[in-house]
């Protein structure tokens, strides 16, 4: 602090901004950052990011030192361990000089602990020393003495912000510095943090690495060019940075191996090697000026200045680099920043067109439900349709669930699983011929053919005698084995409309969240869209009562001549079946093999009268039992044929009809328009929180509109004169950041 002892005693806002100033080159450079910062507090600075410039290195390396040659700012300095959290100081342009510094707690405290972390704040533009507030900081943070057992570092962040109106938007992050082996101070554990905390800022796609590297320390012993050469292979972004020239011996070969490193023969890199000599212990309390003439003086009589080029040597010379870097940065950049702005303008224009215009009168009102109600019919007209040019229809992350949108798709996914389910779980049993397997596992969905002649078709022939003569069945009884077989038709059925009235509903939920503000979407789907479907879902399932109705208490009625095919077929497969199974078993002569043959050479007469015996028993007349029989293929005929139809006249008849043709006037512009004044005073409203929306969007997009506008003409006019003229573009536009990590 001594070598400030005659410095005039100003605001500490107003001196960090004095001493920063040097980082705005020119006039141009100004005037880009006056634009960036003020798309910044319109919240362009949430996806768009600036250069920034990240000094890291070993600890003791002299980066805090680096950090205040660069900036004049007192950060903390000293031989090992030093910096224990991340500090941010955040400079911004201001009409009245302050500082404001609060905590922000990690994720992995306590709620007590971020409650007790988020109430340090102090707001100040007095003469408060820089140092005194990280000391305060880190009070707060629990980080007493160093010693073993104590907390050495912190995942907190300390975030400084200083307004002045000369600032110059930057962003300086103190971060500790990396070191490889634990002692009583610093655990394994602590150096793993460290470093993920550099890597982490050095991943960043528009970092600058200023890797740090101390010539009074073997090379191979400081890891920061190994993290910088694995995340930047090709060392596009990274600027080699060599401090304590003057530590180690004149004509050493240490000497030599850094020379030959700063003229970039050693480690390359695109943006090449600088070096800095910085104060020691024995200079710590000289001035800027007298700081920077030692320096100056060093390189005039050492081989470092005999063998490096000028620009290559020194602060001034250093910060001169990193202008022209940041500036080769942001004309790279700025495209992507126009390109964000303008996302950004169309972002807002498709929420203030969901929001609409203030409306205030019921006739404002209406006219805005009319408006939606026109989009909306013609969305859910086109999703019905399958016609899916509209932008609407494109998933709207990859996530998402295509189908929740295009309706018709949906549909006809849920109707042919429906129709998939009928024909394999329609039939309340699996009837399995006697000598075939069954296809179902539950042993109580299967009967054996035989078994179900006599259990069930028999006793329903007895149940259902009429006026028929013995040996003949009464017609009744196909009826009556039809219905006992259908019964499975209804709960599939009905879980399919469900199926079909979730797709509506959730089609519905998402046109009215892409077409009106979410309070608007919540009240239409409450007060209007759910209670309209409600009805047309009570309309399918009386039309699916009324088509079931028929199958399960009428007499079957049929005049398709499929019927009576359908029964030949199978009892001509069963005789068939009968025949082959005989002649393989007496004569070993399969019947459907037309190169097979006996298993002797001649045909013997017992075994072609055997045959002839067992088709004579196998087909003995047995009346009754012929009878039962037709009766149960008669059943599994018809079965067959009104399963067909049913499911046809469900998709078609029902579901087609009485709902999905239906869904475009559900909010149709005819509907709004008859809709009386209260309930267009429950689904037009606004409320307070929308009306803020909407002011707040059309600020932010003049705003941007604004900032594209000076954008282009900046691009347009400013930078086609070249130079390094300016400064900050790119992500997160707030202004230059330089992040420092010691």
């Amino acid at each position: 602090m001594g070598r400030a002892k005659n410095e005039p005693k100003v605001d500490l806002a107003d001196s960090i901004a004095q001493k920063t100033a040097g980082f705005i080159q020119s006039d141009d450079h100004r005037d880009l950052l006056d634009i960036v910062d003020a798309l910044r507090s319109q919240g362009v600075s949430h996806y768009v990011d600036l250069p920034q410039i990240i000094v890291c290195g070993s600890q003791s390396s002299g980066k805090s030192s680096t950090l205040e040659s660069l900036s004049g700012i007192e950060f903390p300095t000293a031989e090992g361990l030093c910096t224990r959290f991340a500090t941010e100081l955040i400079l911004r342009r201001g009409d009245v000089p302050g500082i404001k510094v609060h905590i922000q707690p990690h994720a992995d405290r306590t709620e007590e602990e971020r409650i007790r972390l988020s109430a340090f704040s102090m707001e100040t533009s007095d003469k408060m020393p820089f140092p005194k507030i990280i000391d305060a900081a880190k009070e707060a943070m629990g980080l007493g003495a160093i010693g073993p057992g104590a907390k050495i570092f912190s995942t907190d962040v300390l975030r400084i912000e200083s307004t002045s109106p000369t600032a110059p938007n930057l962003t300086l992050v103190d971060l500790p510095g990396l070191f490889g082996a634990a002692d009583k101070n610093q655990s394994d554990d602590d150096a793993s943090l460290v470093q993920n905390l550099v890597v982490n800022y050095m991943k960043q796609r528009r970092s600058i690495i200023l890797a740090v590297v101390t010539a009074d320390n073997p090379f191979a012993n400081q890891p920061v060019t190994k993290f910088a050469r694995e995340i930047d292979p090709q060392g596009k972004r990274t600027l080699g940075l060599i401090t304590k020239p003057d530590k180690i011996d004149k004509g050493s070969d240490s000497e030599r191996y850094y020379i030959e490193l700063a003229q970039n023969l050693n480690v390359k890199l695109s943006l090449g090697w600088h070096v800095l000599r910085n104060r020691s212990h024995v200079t710590a309390s000289d001035t800027a000026e007298e700081r920077d003439d030692r320096e100056a003086e060093f390189f005039a009589n050492s081989l470092w200045g005999e063998s490096l080029d000028q620009s290559q040597l020194g602060v001034d010379a250093l910060r001169e680099r990193l202008r022209n870097v940041l500036w080769h940065q942001i004309k790279e950049g700025l495209p992507g920043v126009i390109s964000d702005v303008q996302a950004g303008i169309k972002d807002c224009e498709n929420k203030l067109g969901q929001l609409g215009k203030p409306r205030n009168s019921v006739r404002e009102k209406h006219s805005y439900l009319h408006r939606i109600s026109g989009r909306l019919s013609t969305l859910v007209r086109a999703a019905i349709d399958g016609v899916y040019s509209d932008q609407f229809f494109d998933p709207t992350n990859e996530d998402a669930d295509v189908l929740e949108r295009r309706l018709r798709a949906k549909v006809q996914a849920v109707l042919s699983k429906y129709a998939d389910r009928m024909r394999t779980n329609g039939h309340a049993l699996e009837i399995v011929e006697d000598d075939l397997s069954p296809t179902r596992l539950d042993h109580k969905k299967w009967i054996k053919r035989k078994e179900y002649l006599l259990d069930i078709v028999r006793t329903a022939m007895y149940e259902c005698r009429g006026r028929e003569l013995p040996g003949t069945f009464n017609p009744l009884v196909v009826g009556d084995l039809f219905s006992q077989q259908c019964k499975p038709w209804e709960n599939i059925t009905n879980h399919m409309v469900e199926e079909i009235h979730k797709a509506a509903t959730e089609t519905f939920r998402e046109i009215v969240s892409e077409i009106c503000d979410n309070n608007t979407a919540q009240r239409l789907m409450k007060h209007h869209i759910q209670p309209s479907l409600h009805i047309l879902r009570k309309d399918l399932k009386d039309k699916i009562d009324e088509l079931l109705l028929p199958h399960l208490s009428v007499h079957p009625i049929t005049y398709n001549d499929y019927l009576q095919d359908s029964v030949n077929k199978i009892q001509t497969k069963r005789v068939n079946r009968k025949i082959n199974d005989l002649s393989i078993s007496i004569l070993g002569l399969n019947p459907q093999d037309p190169f097979g043959h006996s298993r002797s050479s001649s045909h013997e007469d017992g075994k072609v009268r055997a045959f002839i015996d067992g088709i004579k028993r196998e087909f003995a007349p047995d009346v009754e039992a012929y009878s039962a029989s037709l009766a149960a293929d008669v059943a599994a005929a018809y079965y067959t044929i009104a399963l067909k139809k049913f499911i046809d006249d469900v998709s078609v008849n029902a579901v087609e009809t009485c709902l999905i043709q239906c869904l475009p006037d559900v909010l149709s512009p005819q509907i709004v328009w008859e809709l009386p004044d209260e309930m267009v005073e429950i689904l037009g409203s606004e409320t307070p929180a929308t009306i803020s929306e909407r002011a707040a969007l059309t600020l932010k997009l003049e705003t941007l509109e604004k900032g594209l506008r000076d954008l282009d003409d900046f691009t347009s006019t400013r930078l086609r004169r070249g130079g390094a003229g300016s400064s900050a573009s790119g992500k997160n536009v707030v202004g230059q950041e330089l992040i420092i990590l010691t």
